[in-house]
């Protein structure tokens, strides 16, 4: 069996029977990930650890329910599990002590920009720091005061969302205290959640990964027009390569997240998947971002934390460099440049839309995050889907361009991005030609060629 560069990593539990088996959990020693319907666990959120067979085996560890509450009213709770596991016992309040260093007069060298100013020729050349549109004057459509964006209205509820993406879809739901994926929601139920009154809530949750490209909501949904004239996916991955809309399996379909923050809610320190841009409107709501630039210093600390067993004990910001604070508020929309390490706080209940994309200016960027996420094991759901037949797509896109009489004049940015796509996709040619076909690092190199666009890697890819 082939197996495609981008295919998830096989769930080694899994059943052949029709489950849901959107729901994923990792192992909180080996951090395998499983299927949570493969393990016949009815709720995975009833646990604040989960371990697999072998993990219970060799290291005696125990599979623990967690303490329901008897009282609806707040107290702390000291998480002895957590204590022993080196995290730590209160992240919640421990990330709002955090956050708090950071409070105006802390320093921000984010950009204030208006909105006619986003264009494809000025993002080619835009400074390398986080830039926000202030809001629009108009309610009703609030993307309009920047080229091509469309944006719900900010009447727009969660209960909305629900009915047009639709009530019993499934959607991924984080824990906040733990980071990790909660139990399997419907939107129906996340819209519930939601209404509730915030002192009502018993757990802080987080939704950040609703994709709604192919349903109602995606009449409302629109990059600017700059993301869309850039973007390699919407420039260069052919349509018809894109057989069901609602098929994240068969392309990248990361154009279009709605997410969902309750007050309270903490995303920690990340970069988004292949250090790709995101744009990112706030439709009603307020969050708080702190941000670092993409330093080698930068870098080395954010892998470095990434891979150490104590990262959930472990603040990041304090080994980072040029740390800066961005807050953005209804009707704002920003622009996050590529391989920007970000945390975000939600101080009050949020509805926000924005996407991600890959485009020609920051190409040596794009690939070093690759190589990091792969360094440190991300497991493939984490990652850029199709990130190397998108980079095919993208070279055979541009040896049509530069063929054309007479040759685009390239940017500089853009000359060097062309360059470093080149030298990627160079290394997989060498192990086409290198390597033992039977090898599984052949077998993906070759999957990943679209041979719809490449009949030939060595002569794509000079």
């Amino acid at each position: 069996m082939s197996i495609e560069d981008n295919a998830v990593e096989p769930c080694p539990a899994c059943v052949d029977d029709a489950l849901d088996k959107s729901l994923w959990v990792a192992c909180s020693h080996c951090t395998t990930w499983f299927h949570v319907a493969c393990l016949r666990i009815d709720n995975i959120d009833d646990y604040d650890t989960w371990y697999c067979a072998p993990c219970l085996s060799d290291a005696s560890l125990q599979l623990a329910p967690r303490m329901r509450r008897k009282s609806t009213r707040e107290r702390a709770k000291t998480d002895y599990a957590a204590i022993e596991e080196g995290r730590p016992s209160d992240p919640l309040g421990r990330w709002a002590r955090l956050l708090a260093l950071y409070d105006p007069p802390w320093p921000t060298s984010v950009q204030r920009v208006d909105g006619a100013t986003w264009t494809q020729a000025w993002l080619a050349s835009a400074p390398d720091v986080p830039v926000i549109v202030p809001a629009g004057s108009d309610v009703e459509n609030p993307g309009s005061h920047i080229p091509g964006l469309r944006i719900p209205p900010r009447s727009t509820t969660i209960r909305d969302v629900a009915r047009m993406v639709g009530p019993d879809t499934h959607v991924e739901v984080i824990d906040v205290k733990t980071q990790r994926s909660s139990r399997a929601w419907t939107l129906s139920e996340w819209a519930d959640y939601f209404e509730t009154p915030p002192a009502m809530r018993e757990k802080l949750l987080n939704v950040i990964s609703l994709e709604i490209t192919g349903t109602p909501m995606q009449a409302l949904v629109e990059a600017p027009r700059m993301v869309r004239e850039s973007d390699w996916v919407e420039r260069d991955w052919p349509h018809d390569r894109r057989p069901r809309a609602d098929d994240a399996s068969k392309w990248p379909k990361v154009q279009r997240y709605v997410l969902m923050g309750v007050q309270g809610a903490f995303t920690d320190f990340h970069i988004d998947f292949a250090a790709s841009y995101v744009y990112y409107h706030v439709v009603w709501g307020h969050k708080v971002f702190l941000f670092a630039p993409p330093t080698a210093a930068n870098l080395a600390a954010y892998k470095a934390w990434t891979s150490s067993a104590q990262q959930e004990s472990e603040w990041l910001g304090h080994a980072l460099h040029d740390v800066t604070r961005a807050d953005i508020h209804t009707g704002e929309t920003m622009l996050i440049p590529a391989g920007w390490i970000h945390a975000v706080h939600t101080p009050c209940d949020t509805l926000v839309i924005g996407g991600n994309f890959l485009a020609d200016y920051h190409v040596a960027m794009h690939f070093r995050l690759e190589a990091l996420e792969i360094a440190t094991r991300v497991p493939r759901k984490f990652r850029f889907p199709h990130l190397l037949r998108l980079a095919w797509y993208v070279a055979s896109g541009w040896h049509r361009r530069l063929a054309a009489r007479p040759p685009p004049t390239l940017a500089p940015r853009v000359a060097e991005g062309i360059e470093q796509l080149c030298k990627r996709l160079e290394a997989e040619v060498h192990k086409m030609t290198t390597l033992d076909p039977a090898s599984k690092v052949y077998q993906a190199a070759c999957d990943a060629v679209p041979r719809d666009a490449v009949q030939d890697p060595a002569i794509a890819a000079p």
